[in-house]
């Protein structure tokens, strides 16, 4: 479909690209009295293409990552098989990020991202016709749950590089900021429309993610900058296990970055159970799919108000507070969560985490674009998400058991229990004061 724009792009990789890569590096300095809000990201026409086509990819997969947990809970009635999904998710994108690191540092993004697309329609086509025909196994929707998996560790780890090869440096907060937005709003239109779809046929918002995929794959397609990597990078490499042990050997070397790893997989292996649970939640607590739908789009409402007001927010508050209030915050939200006796009390909990959390996302973002050069990024963006999911997939699995065998509200304080080792963990780190100088 746009194969012969991809040979045209990537025929000029070798040419232009070292110069905007070598222009990208700056070290962001006075980023935040520089910035103006997204709005000047709508000027660039590659990073305007590629935002709008990953949107639509970004709403199909809000409504599959509700329908999967819905599937599975309302054909078997068990929490843990629905983690069981969510586990293999996370387990195939596990066992592909470090190579999807090293692949995007030494081959053409635009072709591994493109053909990671490809791959997941078929899989996720596969799903739609499976529950359009009443067949509905564990095994199956596992087994394309790790493909997909598989899938995002190599085409997700191109994506970092791509994106810092699209826009300045100057705007680095910008562009986290409407990534954060873009995700918000997808979370808050594709949730309850994937659970009216869902009350609908069961098969219709499998079919819908599997066709924005291939609206993503024709957004990546179209973007007329060249990706890289530059030819003189690809010659540098040795060997693909020497590329990937990079990425970690960088990490090494910044204080940040070695803390960074540890406490961020820590946190988005919690949260990943919070988020199955909250579903199991309100599920228990007389919400239908439609219901569940709604309340999820709560919390993206508190996304996205953080994601417009992130940019001001951090001008005013330094990052290591930031941090602090953040980690704290969560500790109160679960417990909160645990005890709302109504499905729309729980959402406006979530809606006020989420509000916090996405500005928190962005300044981490944001500081590892500017300190992590372009001839790395791919492999050290792919360790670092490699360390940040290196516990996500037993987050469901976890989750699913204790909900099973102790009831949800326990589970959710049980995890809450947990947020406090980390938020008294980010208040003595020395680490996090990094982010002020």
């Amino acid at each position: 479909m746009n194969g012969r724009k991809v040979e045209d792009a990537e025929a000029d990789e070798n040419t232009t690209a070292g110069e905007r890569a070598t222009a990208a590096e700056g070290d962001g300095a006075g980023i935040a009295g520089q910035m103006r809000g997204v709005l000047p990201l709508w000027r660039n026409r590659d990073y305007a293409g590629w935002w709008i086509s990953s949107l639509v990819s970004s709403l199909g997969s809000a409504m599959s990552q509700l329908a999967y947990p819905l599937l599975m809970l309302y054909s078997t009635g068990s929490v843990a098989r629905a983690g069981v999904v969510g586990a293999c998710l996370n387990i195939g994108g596990l066992s592909t990020t470090l190579l999807g690191g090293a692949l995007a540092d030494r081959y053409s993004r635009r072709r591994l991202t493109v053909g990671a697309d490809f791959v997941q329609f078929a899989a996720v086509t596969s799903v739609a016709v499976a529950v359009a025909e009443n067949y509905v196994n564990v095994v199956h929707i596992g087994a394309v749950a790790l493909v997909q998996g598989m899938c995002n560790g190599i085409g997700g780890a191109s994506m970092t590089p791509v994106l810092k090869r699209i826009v300045p440096a100057e705007q680095f907060q910008a562009l986290s900021a409407s990534k954060q937005g873009r995700e918000m709003i997808s979370r808050l239109a594709g949730p309850p429309l994937g659970g009216a779809l869902f009350t609908i046929a069961r098969w219709i918002p499998f079919l819908g993610d599997a066709v924005s995929f291939l609206v993503s794959a024709l957004g990546v397609g179209m973007i007329r900058q060249p990706l890289g990597p530059d030819a003189a990078d690809r010659a540098a490499h040795t060997s693909t296990v020497a590329s990937m042990r990079e990425g970690f050997a960088y990490i090494r070397t910044s204080v940040y970055l070695r803390f960074i790893i540890v406490w961020s997989a820590l946190t988005s292996a919690l949260l990943g159970g919070i988020v199955l649970l909250v579903i199991a939640l309100i599920k228990e607590r007389g919400g239908g799919p439609t219901t569940i739908g709604v309340v999820t789009a709560l919390a993206a409402v508190g996304g996205l108000a953080g994601a417009l007001i992130a940019p001001l927010l951090l001008k005013r508050v330094r990052s290591r507070t930031m941090v602090l209030i953040t980690s704290w915050t969560i500790v109160v939200a679960t417990v909160g969560i645990a005890a709302a006796p109504q499905p729309w009390e729980i959402g406006a909990v979530a809606a006020f985490l989420v509000l916090l959390v996405v500005p928190l996302t962005v300044l981490l973002e944001s500081y590892q674009l500017r300190i992590v050069p372009d001839t790395l990024m791919g492999r050290v963006s792919s360790a670092l998400s490699f360390g940040t999911s290196g516990l996500l997939w037993t987050a469901p699995v976890t989750a699913g058991v204790l909900a099973d065998n102790f009831g949800v509200p326990t589970a959710m304080l049980v995890l809450s229990g947990a947020f406090v080792c980390l938020a008294l963990w980010s208040t003595l780190a020395k680490a996090v004061h990094l982010l002020d100088e």
